[in-house]
């Protein structure tokens, strides 16, 4: 599971200082300086604004501050959706929708920083290292427009800007911005002057995925007003979303459901009612599956898209649950209601609550694997246990967290830490192409995915990854590709999952940035499961439906087919419940060993197990 898209970006661009009269794109934006103001415009220092939110059906308030000392402040009030973001030159920290305080990533840092330089118009007078290039004209709502790309220079920093101008007053129509390999298109619009200098009192964003559009209708905009004593400092104590049984600091351990070694499962209540949650360090909201949101009573609101491992969903919101774990309250959880069930059918096993990061914001997880077992303790006192290794857990974005891990000897690259992976590790392509991973390397394809449907994608073996100086040897990797998923992104190079995280004692303690590992000698050493059939098939009850058959696999050299149903192996029925049985686990036999499969029409075929990738 993967982050939801719900983090609203404003982008408010202004204008260049003087220009170069040999320089086209200089030229142009000078133009663009007077249209804006001219002298006014240089004056400028804050912009305060107030107006009306419209997204994915949900509408409310929307308040900015932005100064051209460095510091950003925005909230938004779309009812069931509340948030704010505060930006200083130092620091930054964000609300999320269920009330919980969190920092924010350093390329959140750096798109604030970006923000305001073209908000005030340093960027466009090439201050702080920006760059700007005439791009050939381009057709923008029925009209051809000058386009000029903003770059900035600095360390793996791709992002670009491009303002669609008019060639003759250099007004400008909108922005098309390209973050993290995600573009959207801001359409400025209802100009008008306020103390000299021009405002756009419309700004309609159009997002890669239709149910992420925006619109904002500004009713107030106030120009070098001082803002509030203390709006950006950060607040001294965030909504205690997480509630202890009187004169308890600790849940103690709670047993948990070690589904297939690669999924936990907890015993829980949610809204009073009995059921198992699934951990999931990597969802950025809760998600309730939509079947049982129903069951609840939860009012949904909205539609918004959900960009998951496998691509992008859509999701509603719902406010209002209360999830207990233990003698562990998490109160008035605002959760995404997405529709779980053919991720729940993937995985073999039911879905009905994934407990996102809310449940690691504000307290000290510790996940004992060996034992399986997992307890929840208030960070204050809490004791590291012996032989623990600490492991810096840094912020990513969305709220997500990041450890650092080396591949093959290579220098160390971020990757998301995530126990709703089940797999070992998935690199995203932003690393594995530049570092040429799989350049003479055997390699075939699998399924991946989850939220957003599963997705055909390169696998390789990886001869060692390191983290928290263990090594592992011979880890089966998956290679994401450029597509509509979390794995997009260049600012996070890949995912590590509980195939690997599986193998220690792992504590988190998200208020000290901080992950605490404590190796089991015994898993550390057990080789990790490894594809030898080259089936990948989906259950469904009686029988298992061959969605893939990997390239240069016993099973491509043995004739099968997508779509072709098998119904026993070695004899024994599939049944309800396949995924959690030892059943399951035949693929992962010895190379040699000779499977025998029935299919559906009765017949039999016999495939010998073998390294293909």
């Amino acid at each position: 599971m993967k982050r939801l898209a719900l983090v609203l970006l404003l982008l408010f661009v202004a204008l260049p200082g003087a220009a170069h009269a040999a320089d086209p794109a200089a030229e142009l934006l000078a133009r663009h300086l007077a249209w804006r103001g001219g002298p006014a415009y240089a004056r400028l220092k804050s912009v305060h604004r107030q107006g009306q939110l419209s997204l994915g059906g949900l509408s409310g308030k929307l308040e900015t501050w932005s100064l051209r000392d460095g510091r950003l402040r925005e909230d938004t009030d779309l009812g069931v959706l509340r948030g704010s973001r505060a930006f200083t030159p130092k620091s930054g920290w964000s609300v999320n929708a269920s009330g919980q305080l969190e920092d924010v990533a350093a390329t959140d840092m750096r798109d604030a920083r970006h923000q305001l330089a073209l908000e005030f118009g340093e960027a466009l007078r090439g201050h702080g290292g920006a760059r700007a290039q005439l791009l050939p004209d381009e057709p923008r709502d029925g009209r051809s427009w000058k386009v000029v790309r903003i770059t900035f220079s600095g360390p793996g920093d791709e992002d670009r800007y491009d303002l669609f101008l008019d060639a003759g007053s250099g007004a400008l129509h909108g922005v098309r911005i390209r973050e993290d390999q995600r573009t959207r298109f801001v359409r400025l619009g209802d100009w008008r002057e306020v103390e000299g200098v021009r405002m756009a009192f419309l700004e309609e964003v159009f997002d890669e995925h239709p149910d992420g559009n925006t619109r904002t209708v500004l009713e107030q905009v106030e120009l070098n007003a001082q803002p509030p004593a203390g709006l950006f400092e950060r607040p001294k104590e965030a909504e205690r979303k997480v509630r202890f049984a009187e004169g308890r600091h600790s849940t103690g351990f709670l047993p948990f459901e070690f589904f297939n070694e690669n999924r936990v499962y907890i015993p829980a209540k949610v809204n009073g009612r009995d059921t198992q949650v699934l951990l999931d360090s990597g969802a950025e909201m809760t998600v309730v599956d939509a079947g049982y949101a129903r069951e609840l009573g939860l009012a949904a609101q909205g539609t918004l898209p959900a960009v998951g491992s496998g691509g992008q969903d859509r999701a509603q919101l719902a406010a209002g649950v209360d999830i207990l774990l233990g003698d562990l309250q998490l109160k008035g959880l605002t959760v995404a209601i997405i529709d779980l069930a053919q991720v729940a059918k993937e995985i073999g096993h039911p879905l009905p609550v994934v407990l996102g990061k809310e449940a690691f914001n504000q307290l000290v997880v510790d996940v004992d694997f060996p034992n399986r077992r997992i307890a929840f303790h208030e960070p204050r006192g809490f004791q590291a246990p012996a032989g623990a290794v600490k492991v810096p857990l840094k912020e990513s974005t969305g709220g997500m967290r990041e450890v650092q891990i080396s591949v093959e000897g290579r220098p160390p690259v971020p990757v998301l830490f995530d126990v709703g992976n089940g797999g070992a590790l998935s690199l995203y392509a932003a690393y594995w192409k530049r570092a040429g991973l799989l350049e003479g390397r055997r390699h075939s394809r699998t399924l991946s995915g989850a939220v957003g449907g599963l997705q055909e994608r390169d696998v390789a073996v990886l001869g060692t990854v390191r983290l928290a100086g263990v090594t592992f040897h011979d880890v089966p990797t998956v290679f994401d590709g450029e597509d509509q998923s979390v794995s997009s992104s260049s600012r996070n190079l890949g995912n590590l999952g509980l195939q690997v995280l599986g193998r220690f004692r792992m504590i988190t303690d998200y208020a000290r940035d901080t992950m605490l590992l404590v190796p089991d000698a015994r898993a550390v050493a057990r080789p990790f499961d490894k594809d030898r059939a080259g089936l990948a098939l989906l259950p469904h009850g009686e029988y298992l439906e061959v969605l893939l058959v990997s390239p240069g696999s016993p099973a491509a050299a043995a004739g099968w087919k997508k779509g072709e149903r098998v119904v026993a192996i070695d004899g024994q029925r599939v049944a309800q419940g396949y995924s959690g049985t030892p059943l399951a686990k035949w693929r992962y036999a010895p190379a040699g060993k000779q499977v025998s499969l029935t299919l559906a029409d009765g017949t039999t075929r016999s495939l010998t197990l073998q390294d293909y990738y």
